[in-house]
């Protein structure tokens, strides 16, 4: 069960490029050791909300606090620092190094992570995916997509966020790992322990491995609750309602 006070909380953040307004009013709490997925088509907003999460977007309205401590205005590095890690769309790597050395670059740079427990902390991320430990030395541009959003992922958890932004993970993988990146959040999710976990996703799938679910459509919340009621009708009309978009919202118009 979730507890008392969640690990992330938005309310009412707003979002806006220019004089379009991408995101509105979104409100939602992912609390330790739960699984969030923000559902919706191409352009619902999902990005974006990661983005302004971890302050890389402008908020224009609207408050993001982690463990009741306001974050929203602080600077992207020092979020990055308390225990926030994004792992963007793209599988993130760094191409040259093995997969040895990206671990060991993204562990050096997590000031959370003392000295002694970057090894442990590099060891725990073959754990977690197995099929990295036998690609250890492999220089990560000869890694298939899957492999290489394992070791994005995996760069990511070395610093043991406390909350973990995945955006897309299964974006342009094969069906199979798909099922690969779902099942380390299903599966490990008891190893992940206290982390709050935010998955924005275009695939329906996701709701195989989330606790909650907050359906966007054109920046809005449609429907937020948990993952295992979400009304079939609320999903399709929010993805099919995307093939005629209604004109996005000024900025100035002030609307939530």
């Amino acid at each position: 069960m979730p507890t008392s006070v969640p690990a992330l909380s938005l309310e009412g953040v707003s979002v806006s490029y220019g004089h379009v307004r991408a995101v509105t009013d979104v409100s939602f709490t992912a609390h330790p050791g739960r699984v969030v997925a923000l559902l919706g088509p191409n352009g619902a907003g999902k990005s974006t909300l990661l983005r302004a999460i971890c302050n890389q977007a402008t908020k224009v309205s609207g408050r993001v606090t982690l463990f009741g401590a306001d974050i929203s205005t602080t600077r992207t590095h020092r979020i990055t620092h308390r225990g926030v890690a994004l792992v963007p769309e793209g599988r993130r790597v760094i191409a040259p190094l093995t997969v040895q050395e990206n671990l060991q670059v993204a562990a050096g740079g997590a000031r959370r992570l003392e000295p002694r427990d970057r090894t442990a902390a590099i060891e725990r991320v073959y754990h977690l995916f197995p099929p990295l430990q036998r690609l250890r030395d492999r220089p990560s541009a000869l890694l298939s997509g899957g492999e290489q959003q394992m070791v994005a992922i995996g760069r990511a958890l070395v610093a043991r966020p406390d909350v973990l932004l995945l955006d897309e993970p299964s974006m342009g993988l094969a069906p199979v790992m798909v099922e690969t990146i779902y099942g380390f959040l299903k599966e490990h999710g008891a190893t992940l322990g206290e982390t709050a976990v935010v998955l924005a996703e275009q695939n329906r799938s996701a709701l195989a491995v989330a606790d909650e679910v907050v359906v966007l459509s054109r920046g809005r919340v449609v429907h937020a609750g948990p993952a295992s009621s979400l009304p079939e009708d609320v999903l399709t009309e929010a993805y099919l309602g995307s093939a005629t978009p209604e004109p996005p919202v000024p900025a100035s118009s002030g609307a939530n």
